[in-house]
């Protein structure tokens, strides 16, 4: 067997070092299988389109993709924003320009082109102006008078960034000067003989469409509606030379609006007679043929302040961008140029009858709403100045440090002011929101559920709360008005004054601790007890609990948890809060006087003995309650040897 082993051993080594030689010999091969070997069907769709991606039309996908193999999903090389311009390198030169295209700013090529194929010129997924559209406002462009374009938007864009506003390849009359010639005759006369070759053309006409003749913008001033350039401009001869400058030249027309615009308070615009600082003298797109609309007009010179509007709550005027709301553009007698004073000004758009109940908060009162609001943004609900309750503090300093408490409600612990109080007006007093019971049950209904059509303590049902507890916060616990007893004993004070004078007293009640045995609302026990009379008590009588538990014989009322036929609950005269002595408490339920309770004593009169002094109260070991150690005469129910 060895014999044979030796030659196989031979023979597994010397194959394994000639295969060793011939891998050393070669470059070891390597197997690649090209995209488009399993994606024909794939390739034959993109190779039906017009326009081919170079990299697709010559099968070489892995110039953008990753090879995946067995791993399902397409992986591009590099990121979708990089990966163009590994091979577009001079394309990085649009993003050097003043004005860049959404799309390429944010380096999304295929939200216009298509990455494979298309039907279109330059792998654009759409045709020139269906494209566009997919993110401009096609209704701007579809008004009543459009411009007749025979080329596509490129005509006048650039698709990707260019150094001139809105794209254009050019400034606005080199563009407009591809198609009008300036100096033409025919142009000339259209435009009233001047020859307007130095002005700008969108100062008059819209770029795209219009709803007035001629694509003149939507707001015309008159004299350029009724073809009179010469009321501002002089003779066509002398170019476009204006006849005056300023308001002056305004004025002239304007009469009624000079003496307006003198008042105490005056736009700086309007003082300086810079009218053309808002408005254009020709047309515009936007209502008193102002440069830009409402409100982005306004922070041409107001820039700190749009900034400062950047919060998270802002006023709805100053949102939808509609400052003359509030202000007057041009003059006025209140301060800030307002068109109307406090709280006048805002009536305009606030219902006042929120204002205008018989409990009015101060503020509204003297018409200073900016005491609490900030009329423009604020970072905090309702826009104002400050969080709701630190608000309020500014004014309520008192309450502030009586709010500084142990226990506080919950409202005010979360600086909710108003969920109790209404801010502006109400009809109840402290500006209440609702009725007193309303409110309080608001939040706590569950704890008035609970006691439904039971016994409920007559505060809590009325919805007096503030009988007991004090509205916004104290030093006790559930914020109450006084502690234990004192806050009961407020109406309760019969009892406190006749317990006071008494010999004995129920521990809860001498330590003024009356919730230990009564729920302060209601409870569905007689006496709004917290338990059933027996486990009520028992649960402090650990000694009798243990020996009722244990012991068989016992006396009924304590079985049956009947503390209150023996004992009185607050106070008493006789210890252990007995209500009457000896056999006169017995007496209630036995009839001390029968043969058969004369028998059972051996026939010794007990109407005025101490029932205790043989009896066990509330259990016993023994027969008929009996103490467990007995005198030998009584345990022989030989009494007499004693007692005549």
């Amino acid at each position: 067997m060895k014999n044979i082993r030796l030659p196989l051993c031979f023979l597994l080594i010397v194959g394994i070092a000639a295969w060793a030689v011939v891998s050393c010999g070669h470059k070891s091969l390597r197997f690649k299988k090209r995209c488009v070997e399993c994606h024909q069907e794939k390739l034959s769709v993109f190779k039906d389109n017009k326009v081919v991606h170079s990299p697709v039309s010559k099968g070489t996908c892995e110039s953008c993709h990753r090879p995946h193999g067995i791993i399902g999903g397409v992986y591009l090389k590099t990121s979708e924003k990089k990966l163009c311009y590994e091979c577009h390198k001079d394309s990085l030169k649009m993003m050097e320009k003043k004005h860049i295209h959404a799309p390429v700013k944010d380096e999304k090529c295929v939200s216009c082109h298509n990455p494979h194929a298309s039907m279109n010129k330059n792998l654009l997924k759409g045709k020139d102006y269906e494209l566009c559209f997919t993110c401009h406002n096609k209704e701007t462009f579809e008004r009543k008078t459009r411009h007749e374009l025979k080329k596509e938007c490129i005509f006048c864009h650039n698709p990707h960034s260019s150094d001139y506003e809105t794209l254009l390849f050019d400034s606005v009359n080199n563009v407009c000067a591809e198609c009008h010639n300036f100096k033409n005759k025919g142009f000339i006369k259209k435009h009233s003989g001047y020859d307007v070759s130095s002005a700008s053309c969108v100062s008059c006409h819209a770029s795209h469409s219009s709803n007035n003749d001629k694509l003149l913008r939507n707001f015309i001033h008159k004299p350029l509606d009724k073809n009179q350039c010469n009321d501002c401009h002089g003779a066509p001869s002398t170019s476009l030379k204006i006849k005056e400058k300023g308001a002056e030249l305004c004025y002239k027309c304007h009469t009624e609006e000079e003496k307006a615009f003198v008042k105490n308070y005056m736009h700086s615009p309007a003082s300086k007679g810079n009218c053309l600082n808002c408005h254009s003298p020709h047309s515009t797109d936007y209502k008193g043929i102002t440069l830009l609309p409402d409100g982005e007009i306004c922070y041409k010179c107001h820039k700190e302040t749009k900034d400062n509007f950047a919060k998270r709550h802002i006023h709805k005027p100053i949102e939808e961008k509609r400052c003359t709301s509030c202000h007057d553009p041009h003059s006025s007698g209140n301060k800030y140029i307002l068109k109307k004073k406090g709280k006048a000004l805002c009536y305009n758009c606030h219902d006042n009858s929120n204002f205008i109940r018989s409990n009015v908060h101060e503020p509204v009162k003297t018409g200073t709403c900016i005491v609490c609001h900030n009329p423009h943004a604020s970072d905090n609900k309702f826009e104002l100045n400050y969080p709701e309750i630190e608000q309020c503090y500014t004014c309520h300093q008192k309450e502030k440090k009586l709010f500084d408490r142990v226990s506080v409600h919950t409202p005010i612990r979360k600086g909710s002011c108003s969920v109790c109080h209404n801010p502006h007006s109400s009809a109840r007093e402290n500006l209440l929101v609702q009725k007193e019971r309303d409110l309080c049950f608001k939040c706590h209904q569950q704890m008035l559920d609970e006691v439904k059509d039971e016994v409920v303590h007559q505060p809590f049902g009325r919805g007096e709360c503030l009988t007991c507890h004090n509205a916004h916060a104290d030093n006790n616990q559930f914020h109450l008005i006084k502690i234990g007893g004192e806050n009961c004993y407020r109406c309760h004070n019969r009892l406190s004054v006749a317990g006071k004078g008494s010999a004995y007293w129920h521990m809860p009640f001498k330590e003024e601790d009356c919730t230990s045995c009564h729920n302060p609302h209601g409870s569905k026990i007689k006496g709004q007890l917290n338990r059933p009379l027996g486990n009520l008590c028992l649960s402090c009588h650990n000694d009798v609990a243990s020996r009722l538990d244990k012991e068989k014989v016992k006396h009924d009322p304590a079985e049956d948890g009947k503390c209150l036929e023996c004992h009185t609950p607050h106070y008493a005269e006789i210890e252990y809060l007995l209500e009457a002595d000896g056999a006169s408490l017995c007496s209630k339920c036995h009839v001390t006087t029968s043969p058969l309770m004369i028998r059972a004593h051996n026939g010794i009169p007990i109407e005025k003995a101490d029932c205790s002094g043989c009896h066990e109260s509330h259990s016993a070991i023994n027969r008929g309650l009996l103490r467990p150690i007995m005198h030998t005469p009584f345990a022989d129910k030989d009494c007499k040897r004693c007692h005549e």
